[in-house]
C-alpha cells in the first residue's frame, strides 16, 4: 500500500480491527485458561513460555500499528531479552503473523487478518446482533455498541451510530477497555459470582489510575448495576458523556459475556429515565433471543 496518509491509516485500522477479532477468539470463553488473564497478567506469567511470549508479543505488535516497533523496544514492552524476543518473532515470520516494515522494525502480518475472517462465535454474535443495534440507534437516537468480554478487558465488537444531530463517540470498534470501566463492561461484571467479581476488579486496580477511579468506585458501581441488571456511569469518566448497558445472558446461565449499551451526552440522560432506557433495551434483548421481529407493534 503506498505510504500516503490516508493509506497509512487505512491499513492501520485494517489490521486493528482483525488483530481485536483474533485476541477476542483466544480469550474470550471464561472458561479458557486464558481467559482471566490481560495484557500485564501475561506479563507476569513465566516469560518462558512461548505461548505468553508470543501472546503478549502480538499484543505489542497491535499497539504499535503500520510503522511498527524495534526489536529493542518490543524486548522491553514484553519484558524479555532481545536473543529470546528475536526467536519468538522469526517463529511469527515464518507463520506470517508478523512483517519486517523495514530493517529491525516489525508489525502484524496479513495472517492476523486471514484468522480474523475465519468463522468464528463472535461474526456469529454480531450478526445475530446487528438488528438490535439498528433498531435501538434509530430509536434512542444515540450510539449503541455490543461488548465482548476478552479475558480481563471488553472489546467492542459491533456499533451502529444513532440518528440524534449530537452524538457521543465511543472509540469504535475494536476499541478495548478493562473489565470494571465502561458501562459494557460494568454491565458484564456485574453478572458474575461475587468472588470472581472482585478477583477481576483487584486485578485490574493499576488499570483504574488511568480514568483517576479505584476500587471502590469500580466496585461501587458494579454494585449498583447488579440488583437493577443495568449498568449507568453518565460522568464517571468523561463529565459531559455517559452510558448505559444491559448485560446479555444465554438462556440458562447467570452470568454474562456481552452486553448491549449506549453512549450518550449528558443532557440526554438528564432528561430521560435511565430505567426506562434499560427496560427498553432489556425488550429488544429479549425479542432477539426469542428469535422475533424488531418491526410493527410490540
Amino acid at each position: 500500500m503506498p505510504e500516503t496518509a490516508c493509506g497509512q491509516l487505512e491499513y492501520q485500522l485494517l489490521f486493528r480491527k482483525s488483530f481485536e477479532i483474533l485476541i477476542i477468539r483466544i480469550t474470550v470463553d471464561p472458561d479458557f485458561q486464558f481467559s482471566v488473564l490481560g495484557h500485564k497478567e501475561l506479563q507476569r506469567m513465566s516469560a518462558s513460555t512461548n505461548a505468553s511470549r508470543a501472546l503478549v508479543t502480538l499484543l505489542e505488535l497491535g499497539r504499535a500499528g503500520v510503522a511498527g516497533i524495534t526489536l529493542k523496544d518490543l524486548a522491553a514492552a514484553v519484558g524479555d531479552p532481545k536473543p529470546a524476543m528475536l526467536r519468538c518473532l522469526q517463529a511469527l515470520l515464518e507463520y506470517g503473523f508478523a512483517e519486517q516494515v523495514a530493517r529491525g522494525r516489525y508489525r502484524l502480518g496479513p495472517s492476523i487478518y486471514s484468522l480474523a475472517k475465519a468463522e468464528n462465535a463472535v461474526h456469529v454474535e454480531v450478526a445475530k446482533w446487528r438488528s438490535a443495534l439498528a433498531f435501538l440507534a434509530e430509536k434512542l437516537g444515540q450510539t449503541m455498541y455490543l461488548a465482548r468480554r476478552a479475558g480481563l478487558d471488553v472489546v467492542v465488537i459491533d456499533m451502529e451510530i444513532g440518528s440524534s444531530p449530537v452524538q457521543a463517540l465511543s472509540s469504535g470498534i475494536g476499541g478495548r477497555l478493562p473489565m470494571g470501566i465502561g458501562s459494557g463492561s460494568l454491565a458484564i461484571v456485574s453478572t458474575l459470582d461475587p468472588q470472581v467479581r472482585s478477583q477481576i476488579i483487584a486485578t485490574n486496580a493499576d488499570r483504574y489510575a488511568q480514568w483517576k477511579l479505584d476500587v471502590a468506585t469500580v466496585t461501587r458501581y458494579v454494585d449498583q448495576a447488579a440488583p437493577r441488571d443495568y449498568s449507568c456511569d453518565v460522568g464517571l469518566i468523561i463529565p459531559d458523556v455517559g452510558g448505559l448497558a444491559v448485560p446479555i445472558r444465554e438462556r440458562g446461565q447467570y452470568s454474562a459475556v456481552m452486553a448491549l449499551g449506549m453512549t450518550a451526552p449528558k443532557s440526554f440522560f438528564d432528561t430521560h429515565n435511565h430505567g426506562a432506557i434499560g427496560d427498553e433495551i432489556k425488550k429488544v434483548i429479549s425479542r432477539v433471543q426469542a428469535g422475533l421481529p424488531l418491526t410493527g407493534d410490540w
